[in-house]
């Protein structure tokens, strides 16, 4: 097969969807060896670093025209095809939110959540998302041969607020990459601490996209109330993160976004990790925590409940003192945190993303065939 791909998400340095397509795609090509992966940027000003992956089955295309044209472009009127520029394709996967128009071909969307159609509050950009939501997805979801969504909460939601077919709908679990496993012994574990500055305790919140539905002052909050003694260590951008407490920033260590081989290790030195976010689709971070060994306090809804299962604890997000108490019952349990890590590593194992890969080529087979 020769499968075009929209990758680009996956040159931004930090957020979910540039980690998914950036695992997925790497994932693929290698369960894909005999076929052909044509990863299709669209970078006019070049605002963030376009992400470049060097296989002998992978192509890159760059498409030179404002992203926001093309896009309107190709939701309003569909045209020009994608094929036009790159070639024929069996299938062309979109990977956040937007479809192409194309001539032949199938064509195959990942929907991460719609969580915006019913909790806009909880983003930041929100012109951007009422015109993606309102515009674009409506039409991608039209044009779409299949819809893949990372959770069964995501498949529920699509039915419910879009009206989208059942057999319409495949629902493939996100990964985690095998180097979050951090080995017991690992001789790196305390050189990067110390090259991070992280030489005391500390419990560690990774924020992903700094956005409201991170629960970012009410895990602070928490995290102060647990253990004010203890430091809170931020991973994530700075300024965002620090305009979201409105500069109250003591007892927080914002040491910015790590880099991803050190990210595994800034989890396993944390004695907890807290991620009550109060909507995801499927929850990266939290899956990330339980491969590098870290017990984790995480939300009750959306798909974090299915997704961590029973190796976690899960509390109401919106409850500063649910949180709170979740933390600090940690903190004091030794036997409870080495329970909840090794179950966490369990449930990890049966995440990865070269499953992922191999359902997702099958999707693309079963749609050529």
């Amino acid at each position: 097969m020769r499968i075009g791909i929209d990758t680009y998400q996956a040159g931004f340095p930090f957020g979910g969807i540039s980690r998914y397509v950036r695992s997925l795609i790497s994932a693929m090509v290698a369960a894909g060896p005999a076929d052909r992966f044509v990863l299709v940027n669209n970078h006019f000003r070049r605002t963030h670093r376009p992400w470049h992956f060097s296989e002998s089955n992978v192509e890159h295309f760059n498409l030179r025209a404002p992203r926001r044209i093309i896009q309107a472009f190709w939701s309003r009127i569909g045209w020009p095809p994608i094929d036009a520029f790159v070639g024929p394709l069996d299938v062309f996967h979109g990977t956040h939110m937007i479809l192409p128009a194309m001539r032949s071909g199938k064509l195959v969307l990942t929907l991460h959540d719609l969580i915006f159609l019913k909790h806009p509050d909880y983003f930041s950009d929100r012109k951007l998302n009422v015109w993606a939501h309102r515009v674009e997805l409506p039409v991608a979801i039209k044009r779409a041969d299949l819809i893949v969504t990372p959770s069964d909460y995501s498949r529920r939601a699509l039915i419910e607020l879009m009206k989208v077919p059942e057999d319409k709908i495949r629902v493939v679990y996100e990964g985690v990459e095998p180097h979050f496993f951090v080995p017991e012994d690992s001789l790196e574990l305390q050189t990067v601490l110390n090259r991070l500055g992280l030489t005391e305790p500390y419990k560690v919140f990774l924020v992903g996209t700094p956005e409201p539905r991170k629960n970012l002052i009410r895990t602070v909050a928490a995290a102060r109330q647990a253990a004010p003694d203890l430091q809170l260590v931020i991973v994530g951008p700075r300024e965002p993160i620090t305009q979201l407490l409105n500069g109250d920033t003591g007892g927080l260590n914002l040491i910015g976004s790590v880099a991803e081989e050190d990210l595994p290790y800034v989890l396993n030195g944390a004695l907890l990790s807290l991620d009550p976010s109060l909507a995801e689709g499927f929850g990266l971070p939290a899956v990330e925590a339980l491969a590098a060994g870290v017990p984790l306090v995480t939300s009750n809804r959306t798909a974090l409940p299915e997704v961590v299962g029973n190796a976690a604890v899960m509390v109401d997000p919106e409850s500063v003192e649910e949180i709170a108490a979740a933390a600090r019952n940690l903190l004091s349990d030794e036997q409870r945190r080495s329970q909840l890590i090794e179950s966490g590593k369990i449930r990890a194992r049966e995440l990865s993303w070269d499953q992922s890969a191999r359902q997702m080529l099958s999707i693309y087979r079963e749609l050529v065939s």
